[in-house]
């Protein structure tokens, strides 16, 4: 059976009250922890969740710095040149795109760790700033 992280949140905070006063403190620090290392695995779905946000996530190309869009943006257009298929409007909707969206045209991997390691530098943020 699998939880959404909002769920485990709700079966923690429920079994928080059933833990004595002097030990809510600690219990709080072991949920935490747990939830830092649930949203490390699962580091998508609070994307997914709140995809009316006003802001563009990092896994979107135009999110990222400046110089990794235009490594991207040479990549695209070698790869499109190659296949034929190269016009500057194809290369412009490609960078508006996901990362992932992109994984047939080019290599991926480099950018999506860097998008993985800063969704999940997000979270330790807001996890930071949150109060139990």
């Amino acid at each position: 059976m699998g939880f959404t992280k909002s769920e485990l949140v709700q079966f923690f905070d429920g079994l928080t009250e059933l833990v004595s006063e002097e030990n809510r403190g600690k219990a709080r620090v072991q949920i935490r922890k747990f939830l830092l290392s649930f949203e490390k695995s699962y580091q998508y779905e609070d994307a997914v969740m709140h995809s009316g946000v006003s802001y563009l996530p990092p896994y979107y190309i135009v999110a990222m710095p400046q110089t990794m869009q235009e490594e991207i943006r040479k990549k695209l257009t070698v790869k499109l040149t190659e296949l034929g298929e190269y016009s500057a409007e194809r290369v412009e909707q490609s960078m508006r795109s996901r990362i992932y969206d992109l994984e047939g045209l080019i290599d991926t991997k480099d950018y999506a760790k860097w998008v993985d390691k800063e969704i999940y530098r997000n979270f330790q943020k807001r996890l930071e700033a949150s109060k139990w």
